[in-house]
């Protein structure tokens, strides 16, 4: 009789998560993130939203600007960069990619994770924050995250 118990016990602890689609209308860019994840409303002046884990102790942020520092990505970059260095980050990634730039480390005890991808002269972005020792089960997650952004055509035509 415990085996019968057991098995659907198992089968709820390794489905996979379930997802929900954001859009952001005045950008146009799309992201999943997971459909337990509580979104509080859009930021005021419509550029993202940020998306709370039930228990409070892991967040994505997604967002999107408009490219006003010229063409290169090198501030965007270094802008990323500087308030994770101000609060003594390690940064383990900085890369930039052909399209973009990724930015992750550690600062007390979490772990950051950054996205931005440059297309018609706007930035679309996504970060995660979370404790370190959630690393192994979220980041089955944040790969979900950056494999489903479709970053905005807001600024094309």
């Amino acid at each position: 009789m415990a085996i019968f118990c057991l098995v659907p016990l198992l089968a709820i602890l390794v489905a996979p998560p379930a997802y929900k689609t954001y859009h952001n209308v005045r950008f146009s860019y799309r992201i999943d993130y997971p459909a337990d994840f509580r979104p509080p409303p859009e930021a005021a002046n419509g550029d993202g939203r940020r998306f709370v884990s039930p228990d409070g102790q892991a967040v994505l942020t997604a967002y999107a600007s408009y490219q006003v520092l010229g063409e290169g990505l090198a501030a965007y970059r270094y802008m990323a960069r500087a308030p994770w260095l101000a609060h003594h980050a390690t940064l383990v990634l900085d890369q930039q990619t052909s399209t973009g730039f990724v930015l992750s480390g550690t600062v007390k005890g979490r772990i950051f994770y950054e996205k931005t991808v440059l297309q018609n002269r706007t930035l679309t972005m996504f970060a995660w924050q979370y404790p370190a020792a959630r690393k192994a089960a979220l980041a089955p997650i944040i790969r979900r995250t950056a494999q489903t952004l479709q970053p905005s055509v807001a600024g094309a035509g």
